[in-house]
């Protein structure tokens, strides 16, 4: 009797802990998931995506007529380039969400190809992240240091920079392509073959090790461009009255105005930078400490509506640029105005008026 009666309370603490302990639920579910992609990759997304598009191409075509003679030109053709690359497969990731294009007979698996622009994506804003990082570096260390950098940074180890970043990022996710290959896939509701992909068996352990550096990468960077920033705006204030009182010729003086307008075209850049990219890098980091929170956990749908906003947050980065430009480059200005008059009989009138 009194082993039942024992049983019996055992029995029912055990009911009352599993009530009282809460079960991990959904913060976020598949229709409200579904309902704010729809609105979101409809509207500001895609639209902030085609004009950023746009801008970047004019920002290409002008800084290849400026030349390659200048480090900063070449840095920012190369973030142009990287800008304008994350913006195209954004743009298609945003469309492959669409219901009209998914009901579309297409020749392949919508997600799987959507899965790999995912990637081409972050190949180019990894990309622009750190041009962005090289950018704030190089004037950081202009402007605190000149004599003593004034031969390091030329125009054609800058090129090799940019390059060296371009093959380390592409490199850096290739495991992901490697883990998951390109294959014919049957699909029996549509008794066809489609195009899509085929993940390998130690698709896990490639995918951890792919996603710790691919966090820690732009963690890096965000980091050195926050800390060249900050000194940048600095040095600035240090040195802004100290600049005025020492040059005495008219040439010196247009020499340090034209610098001073550069370094604050990049301080702009870099704020914007952070501000667009400091959320990312904030769930970056909980993304490690967290294993709820991945694109397979619990929280799926909470992460990728995230990753939504993020998106959207690096597109509104890739597209701002060119106002900057037209606002502190007068020969930026001059040089888009000039070719966006191509058909005025007066561009030499043009050129004067915008320069």
């Amino acid at each position: 009797m009194c082993d039942t009666n024992l049983t019996q309370l055992t029995n029912s603490v055990t009911q009352e802990q599993k009530i009282i302990i809460p079960a991990k639920q959904l913060l976020l579910t598949v229709e409200t998931l579904y309902y704010f992609l729809l609105v979101n990759l409809w509207g500001p997304a895609q639209a902030v995506c085609v004009l950023g598009i746009t801008t970047n191409i004019l920002n290409i075509i002008v800084f290849s007529k400026q030349g390659v003679r200048d480090t900063v030109n070449i840095s920012l053709l190369g973030l142009a380039t990287s800008d304008l690359g994350s913006l195209i497969t954004l743009l298609y990731i945003n469309i492959s969400f669409m219901p009209d294009f998914i009901a579309l007979d297409l020749p392949f698996v919508n997600s799987d190809v959507m899965y790999i622009s995912c990637w081409c994506h972050i190949i180019f804003t990894r990309v622009s992240t750190w041009i962005t990082a090289y950018i704030t570096l190089e004037r950081c260390l202009c402007v605190t240091a000149p004599l003593r950098v004034k031969n390091l940074f030329t125009p054609k180890r800058t090129v090799l920079i940019l390059v060296v970043v371009y093959v380390l990022m592409t490199a850096s996710i290739c495991p992901m392509f490697y883990a998951a290959r390109p294959a014919r896939i049957f699909d029996p509701s549509n008794n066809r073959t489609l195009f899509g992909i085929y993940f390998i068996e130690d698709r896990s352990k490639i995918e951890a090790i792919t996603f710790m550096t691919n966090n820690t990468i732009p963690t890096l960077a965000f980091f050195t461009v926050a800390i060249c920033t900050a000194i940048l705006v600095s040095t600035l204030r240090k040195k802004s009255k100290w600049r005025l009182q020492a040059t005495m010729s008219t040439a010196k003086t247009v020499v340090a105005d034209r610098d001073n307008k550069v370094v604050k075209m990049v301080v702009l850049i870099s704020i914007i930078f952070i501000v667009c990219y400091f959320p990312g890098a904030a769930v970056f980091v909980y993304m490690l400490l967290d294993a709820d929170l991945r694109i397979d956990g619990i929280q799926k749908n909470l992460i990728t509506a995230i990753f939504a906003i993020l998106f959207h947050l690096e597109s509104i980065n890739s597209t701002v640029n060119i106002f900057i430009y037209l606002s502190m480059s007068s020969k930026f200005r001059a040089f888009l105005m000039n070719m966006m008059c191509f058909k005025c009989s007066k561009r030499s009138v043009c050129y004067k008026l915008y320069k």
